[in-house]
């Protein structure tokens, strides 16, 4: 279980970088790999985090999982203005 501060600001981060390769648009497919390229979060950790950003309808999962966790996310409407949000702060 991953608690406190620290995982908000590394969802957020991922939201945020995830916002930058969909150009700002809900529903557009990115890369897992390429999201986390400059991230470099541990795939065990990587993988945690998109399931929760799913379960809270702020990502959609197009397909996940492999070794190397190749797989393409999109935004919801809900994660985009999230991501504008915290891009504000």
């Amino acid at each position: 279980m991953i608690i406190g501060n620290d995982f908000n600001k590394k969802c957020e981060q991922l939201l945020i970088a995830a916002s930058s390769l969909s150009k700002e648009k809900s529903g557009e497919t990115v890369s897992v790999e390429q999201v986390n390229k400059s991230l470099n979060y541990e795939r065990n950790e990587m993988r945690g985090y998109l399931e929760y950003l799913a379960d809270n309808k702020l990502i959609e999962l197009k397909s996940i999982g492999g070794p190397l966790l190749y797989g393409h996310i999109s935004l919801t409407d809900k994660g985009l203005k999230k991501a504008v949000e915290v891009k504000k702060k």
